[in-house]
């Protein structure tokens, strides 16, 4: 169970807001994706800031925002993905080897993907870097197929193989140094525990934000037992 499930671009917190707005270009389909040689997304930073989930959320909301089916006039920073993709999940740390990779990609590619609105296929390949040497630079021959988006995790940039950098968008998720970013969703969570937004002072919310390091994992749930201690209750599971 999670009171806090990340579901619009607003609910994450990305380090540069020229990395933010490039995200927002995309979403709001003023930047075409794949183009100009990029074709993927990598998301980079240290443990349990949210990179793995907005990884498998990004499909869903590119197919709502190809859709079109969200309110044009609202910021698209709060578009709600209600468009389900379906993507093709590469979990690496169980050895993936680059012929399984290229082969399941090409097959993908064989095929046009009618049920997405996009008509283009998702992959999604969390924990990038535990993939070998080989099985990475494998990656930069299919990146470079039509119809492909390619979605990336992992906490250590550096051990990505140049050719899917220079292929990607990079998106850097760490430690925010603003404490008061976290404030919003801080105060989404104690509505979510039936108090008041201003349950809890800000001061507090920042307070706990930094002790968090950057993990919205840590901060989400050292927020969930102060709210508790105030009165906040827990709903129940359905």
């Amino acid at each position: 169970m999670s009171l806090f499930t990340p579901s619009c671009l607003d609910d994450f917190l990305i380090n540069k807001q020229e990395e933010r707005e490039l995200l927002e270009l995309i979403l709001d389909r003023k930047l075409p994706f794949p183009f100009n040689g990029k074709s993927g997304i990598l998301l980079h930073g240290t443990y349990g800031t949210g990179k793995s989930t907005l990884g498998f959320l990004l499909p869903s909301l590119l197919e709502t925002a190809y859709a079109g089916k969200y309110p044009q006039t609202s910021p698209i920073g709060q578009m709600v993905a209600t468009e389900e993709a379906i993507p093709e999940v590469f979990r690496c740390g169980g050895g993936l080897s680059s012929t399984t990779i290229v082969k399941e990609i090409n097959i993908c590619n064989s095929r046009t993907p009618i049920h997405h609105y996009g008509q283009t296929d998702y992959f999604v390949f969390d924990e990038v870097d535990k993939l070998t040497v080989s099985a990475q630079q494998s990656l930069k021959s299919v990146m470079d197929l039509k119809r492909c988006q390619f979605i990336f995790t992992t906490n250590y940039i550096d051990r990505i193989d140049d050719g899917i950098i220079n292929r990607s968008h990079l998106i850097e998720m760490n430690q925010h140094s603003n404490g008061n970013s976290y404030v919003i969703i801080g105060q989404s969570i104690l509505k979510k525990l039936s108090l008041p937004s201003t349950a809890m002072p800000v001061s507090h919310i920042t307070a706990i934000a930094q002790k968090a390091k950057g993990s919205l994992r840590t901060f989400s749930s050292n927020l969930i037992v102060d709210a508790i201690k105030l009165g906040g209750v827990v709903p129940p599971t359905t």
